[in-house]
C-alpha cells in the first residue's frame, strides 16, 4: 500500500499523520518540538524520523509522499534544505515542505488570495494575493517577539507580576498565579530562569494569564488587549502590503485560536475595528491535515518547496553524501573562513549526539552486562568508521587495565586498512560474515557486536551484524543517517547531516562516532567497577607519566602522602586498586588481591564492602 506522511511542526510539539493515497487518516502520533528557527535543521529531521517510526508501526508499504508544514521554514531560510534532508531521510518519492501558515492557506483555499494567522507558542501571518508568492509577516522568535503568542502573553504577564511585586505596577492576580508558578519552576530565580528557559517552557505559563482573566483581573485584561491589537495590526499591514482584496478570507490556526474562545473573540474584535467587514473564521483544515492536502495541489505554488530526493540509480544517497548550502564553496574561502565554517558545523555535533542519549545508555548497559558475563565488546567497521573502532579498542587495555580480548575491533581489509584504503573490502558482505566467524572464541550470546557505518549501509558491516545476530549476540549500529540500510537490535543514529566537504565522513560524522564510542566503552567500564571516583584506577603505569598518575590516584583514594603512596604501589606491583585496598584496609598484597577478586574487580565494592 502507498502512504502519505504529513507533519505539523511547531515550537512546542509536532503532530504526525499517516494517510492513505485518498488522503484518509490511518494513524497519528505526537512528538517534541520542530521549529527550524529554535531547533535547527538536524534536530527537526530527527524529530520527524522518530515520529515516522511511531506512526508507521504496523503499517508496511511505500512512502509515496512526505508533506511537512514546519514552523520557521520561511523565516529561517532553511525551507529548501529541509526538503532535501527529508527526501534523503525518508526515501520518499516526493517531498513537499511549507511554513505552517502557508500550508493552512493552501489546504483551505488552494491557490487563492487570503490571509492565515497562527497563534500558538509563537505567532505569524501569511498573506497572499491572487497571483504570485505569499509573504510571512512576524514570526520573529522569542527575542524580537511574536505578538499574541503564548510566549509573548506569558512574558507580558510575568513582567506585570514583577512590576506589581516591586510596587512599580498595579496589584494583580498574576502575582499569585503566574509569578508563583515561575518561582516554583526557577527555585526563586525567576529572571535567571526566564533568560535561560526554552520558548516552550515560558509559553507553558500562558494559561495562568487566562485564568486571571476569567477572575476579572484588570491587568490580565489590559495586557491581552495590547497583545491581540498588535497581532491585528500585523494582519492589517500584511493585507495592505500584499494588496489582498478586502473580501478575502482570514483563517485562524494554532492552539490559542482553536482552544481559547476569549482569545479568539478579542482578536476578532480588534481586527474588525481595523478592517470593517472582515471575514474571519477558524481554518477547517489545520495541523497535519493541512500538510497532507499539499500532496493534491496542482500546480504546486511557489511558496512550497518540493524535492524528489537525491537518487543514484534506484537508491537514494544517505544524508552523509549530501551537499551543504554554504554561501561559498570550501575552496573559495580564506583560511579563517574555513575555520569559521567548519567550527560552525562542528557545533552541531554535540546536540545531535545528545539526542541519542537513551540509545547510548542502553548500549552501555548491554556492554557492561556482557563484561560481567565474560563476553566482549566487538567493533566492526570499514574505512574511517573502522579505524575509529580500532582506536577505541586499542585504548581500553592501557586505560582500564583490561585484556586486549575484552574490546575487539574488526576492520574491513584487516590491519593494512589502518594505513591505506583497501579497495572493495567495504563492499564485501561475505567478508564481514567471515571475520565475525573467525573470532576466537566465536561470537555468542554473551557478546555485544557494534557495527560502525556513517552512511548506515556498508555491506561489510551489514554482513557482520547479520552473522552476529544469528549467533545470539546483541547488535548495535552506530551511524549518522536516520534511515540506515543495516539492521541491528539497537540503532544509534545522530543526524549530523551533510559534510562541508561532501561525503567526507571523517568530519562531523567521525566526530560524532568518536564521541559515542568513547561513551560506550568508558561508560561500560565504569559500570563494571573499573573506574573509582572518576579516576583510572586500573590504568597500567608503564611509563614515568603514568607512574606519577598512579601515585596521585592512590593519594586521592587513601589520603596518604606521596611517598607512602609510592611505597604502597611498590608493594602492590604498581597495581593501583591493590595498593588502595592495602592502605585503606590495612592488608598485605595477597589479602588485598583476594578482596578485590571477591568484589568482582570493582574497587568501589571492595572498599565499601
Amino acid at each position: 500500500m502507498n502512504y502519505l506522511l504529513a507533519f505539523d511542526g511547531g515550537a512546542t510539539r509536532t503532530r504526525a499523520g499517516l494517510y492513505s493515497e485518498r488522503v484518509e487518516l490511518v494513524a497519528e502520533a505526537v512528538g517534541g518540538p520542530c521549529n527550524l528557527v529554535d531547533d535547527g535543521l538536524e534536530a527537526c529531521v530527527a524529530t520527524l524520523k522518530r515520529l515516522e517510526s511511531e506512526v508507521r508501526h504496523g503499517h508496511d508499504g511505500t512512502m509515496a509522499c512526505v508533506c511537512a508544514a514546519i514552523s520557521g521554514a520561511s523565516t529561517s531560510g532553511l525551507g529548501p534544505a529541509i526538503a532535501e534532508a527529508l527526501a534523503t531521510a525518508f526515501g520518499a518519492e516526493r517531498v513537499l515542505v511549507a511554513s505552517d501558515v502557508a500550508a493552512v492557506l493552501f489546504a483551505n483555499i488552494a491557490a487563492g488570495a487570503g490571509i492565515v494567522v497562527v497563534a500558538g507558542t509563537g505567532s505569524s501571518v501569511f498573506a497572499r494575493a491572487q497571483e504570485g508568492r505569499g509573504r510571512i509577516f512576524g514570526g520573529r522568535g522569542p527575542v524580537l517577539g511574536d505578538p499574541a503568542s503564548a510566549h509573548a502573553i506569558a512574558v507580558a504577564g510575568l513582567r506585570a507580576a514583577l512590576d506589581a511585586r516591586d510596587g512599580a505596577g498595579p496589584a494583580t492576580a498574576l502575582c499569585q498565579r503566574l509569578y508563583e508558578a515561575a518561582e516554583a519552576a526557577s527555585g526563586g530565580r525567576v529572571a535567571a530562569w526566564a533568560a535561560r528557559a526554552a520558548r516552550a517552557e515560558v509559553a507553558a505559563l500562558c494559561p495562568l494569564v487566562f485564568e486571571a482573566l476569567a477572575e476579572g483581573d484588570p491587568v490580565a485584561h489590559a495586557l491581552l488587549d495590547v497583545q491581540v491589537e498588535a497581532l491585528a495590526r500585523q494582519v492589517q499591514a500584511a493585507r495592505t502590503t500584499m494588496g489582498v482584496d478586502a473580501n478575502a478570507p482570514v483563517l485562524l490556526t494554532g492552539a490559542l485560536f482553536a482552544s481559547v474562545n476569549v482569545f479568539r473573540e478579542r482578536f476578532n474584535a480588534a481586527l474588525g475595528r481595523l478592517w470593517p467587514g472582515v471575514q474571519v473564521s477558524l481554518a477547517p483544515r489545520r495541523g497535519h491535515r493541512a500538510a497532507a492536502e499539499l500532496a493534491v495541489l496542482e500546480p504546486v505554488p511557489e511558496d512550497i518547496w518540493s524535492c524528489a530526493g537525491i537518487a543514484t540509480g534506484s537508491a537514494r544517497l544517505p544524508q552523509t553524501e549530501g551537499r551543504l548550502a554554504e554561501p561559498a564553496p570550501l575552496d573559495a574561502m580564506t583560511a579563517l573562513d574555513i575555520v569559521r565554517a567548519m567550527g560552525e558545523q562542528d557545533r552541531r555535533v554535540a546536540p545531535a549526539v545528545a539526542r541519542e542519549m537513551e540509545g547510548i545508555a542502553r548500549a552501555i548497559d548491554w556492554t557492561a552486562e556482557a563484561f560481567r558475563l565474560g563476553g566482549r565488546l566487538v567493533y566492526v567497521g570499514a574505512g574511517t568508521s573502522g579505524r575509529l573502532g580500532v582506536i577505541d579498542a586499542a585504548e581500553c587495555p592501557p586505560t582500564f587495565g583490561v585484556s586486549p580480548d575484552k574490546v575487539v575491533a574488526l576492520i574491513a581489509g584487516g590491519v593494512e586498512a589502518l594505513r591505506r584504503s583497501i579497495e572493495g573490502a567495504e563492499d564485501d558482505e561475505g567478508l564481514g560474515r567471515r571475520d565475525v566467524l573467525g573470532l576466537n572464541p566465536p561470537v555468542g550470546p554473551a557478546d555485544v557486536v557494534t557495527g560502525i557505518s556513517a552512511s548506515g549501509g556498508a555491506p561489510y558491516v551489514r554482513g557482520a551484524l547479520a552473522k552476529a545476530r544469528a549467533a545470539g549476540a546483541k547488535t548495535v549500529l552506530v551511524c549518522c543517517t536516520p534511515n540506515p540500510a543495516i539492521e541491528a537490535h539497537l540503532v544509534i543514529a545522530p543526524t549530523t547531516g551533510a559534510e562541508i566537504l561532501a561525503g567526507s565522513t571523517r568530519l562531523k560524522a567521525g566526530t560524532a562516532t568518536k564521541m559515542i564510542l568513547n561513551m560506550i566503552s568508558t561508560g561500560a567500564m565504569a559500570r563494571s567497577g573499573l573506574v573509582y571516583d572518576g579516576l583510572m584506577v586500573n590504568v597500567r603505569p608503564v611509563n614515568a607519566k603514568l607512574r606519577d598518575r598512579a601515585e596521585r590516584i592512590v593519594q586521592a583514594v587513601t589520603g596518604i602522602p606521596r611517598a607512602e603512596a609510592r611505597a604502597a604501589l611498590d608493594g602492590a606491583g604498581y597495581r593501583i586498586g591493590i595498593a588502595a585496598i592495602m592502605v585503606r584496609k590495612q592488608l598485605d598484597a595477597t589479602a588485598a588481591e583476594d578482596v578485590l577478586k571477591r568484589a568482582g574487580g570493582s574497587l568501589r565494592a571492595a572498599l565499601d564492602g
